[in-house]
């Protein structure tokens, strides 16, 4: 998501002319294993896309775009450990390959292209690649993501009770990601949001939120159900719902605890209640390198002291 709404704000700095094309193959890798993946951006309103596998730059590139990427490449077989890629990606921003390391979210690198300094009319096609999760990345386009990132389809006839009273009620939305998170290869850099924060956090919305009810949603909803004990209302997200049917439940909300996932900062992105309290862990991984660079705990977030696992 925080992808394309990069990608989006590039659309709309160049008149919305440009066509998207999406390489899904490291996500598809990723998540070769997992029941019934499927790409879900296709269930959401959008702009049009196509999925094109094959290396982009080589497909789609300029002639100059095409030679940078292959004395890159080359430079770094020889150098190797040396090899330095940050160097490599300012010099390509200003070529219209906007490539961004793993965990680099800095904003400055390419500010000179989304302010106009560099036009970007210049380049035939924008190459992208990195995660970017940082919203000023796509800044000043926030009504068009809140439109863009909405279902195509209406609620499920099954959850229109649900969500009439996530609608009629002082509902706050806890998000608990759990799955991969806990696994050996993730549990180091992404474990952050125990029980014990979601026990603080919900004490601090009861704080602040008049007569609240907590909607609790989780790739573990049977963990939660059975740890996470409070003492006021709540509801649980529909076990076998559809990515898209939850999202709508999430962003409807209109108070917000989250976890260090994507998926609740977009909930509470898309939300418009203009009043909207929104609670989070005080960093946003255990990994130290990779915290300095997180760029998505908002100042207007209330946050919770967190334990480094």
């Amino acid at each position: 998501m925080f992808q394309y709404a990069f990608v989006r704000k590039l659309r709309e700095i160049r008149e919305n002319k440009d066509s998207l094309i999406f390489n899904f193959s490291l996500l598809s890798q990723h998540k070769a294993g997992e029941k019934d993946y499927k790409d879900t951006f296709e269930d959401f309103n959008i702009v049009p896309y196509t999925i094109n596998n094959s290396n982009l730059v080589l497909k789609f590139g300029s002639f100059r775009q095409k030679f940078l990427y292959f004395v890159f490449q080359l430079e770094a077989r020889i150098l190797r450990k040396f090899f330095n890629k940050s160097k490599w990606f300012r010099r390509f921003s200003k070529e219209g390959l906007l490539f961004s390391e793993y965990n680099n979210h800095n904003y400055a690198q390419y500010a000179p292209l989304m302010e106009g300094r560099i036009p970007t009319r210049s380049f035939e096609n924008l190459i992208v690649y990195g995660k970017f999760e940082n919203p000023e990345f796509f800044q000043g386009i926030k009504p068009i993501l809140q439109q863009e990132f909405t279902p195509k389809y209406p609620p499920l006839d099954s959850n229109k009770e649900l969500y009439n009273i996530i609608k009629q009620n002082n509902t706050v939305c806890v998000h608990v990601r759990r799955g991969d998170f806990l696994s050996d290869e993730f549990r180091k850099d992404f474990y952050v949001c125990d029980e014990d924060y979601y026990h603080k956090a919900i004490e601090l919305i009861k704080q602040k939120v008049e007569n609240p009810l907590f909607f609790f949603c989780s790739n573990d909803i049977n963990w939660v159900r059975n740890t996470l004990k409070i003492d006021s209302s709540c509801y649980y997200e529909p076990e076998g719902n559809p990515l898209w049917e939850t999202f709508r439940m999430m962003y409807t909300c209109k108070h917000f605890v989250i976890s260090n996932s994507t998926l609740s900062w977009w909930a509470q992105y898309v939300c418009k209640n203009e009043s909207k309290i929104v609670v989070s862990p005080d960093h946003w991984y255990n990994n130290p390198e990779m915290n300095e660079n997180a760029r998505l705990i908002q100042p207007e977030f209330i946050k919770v002291e967190t334990s480094y696992h």
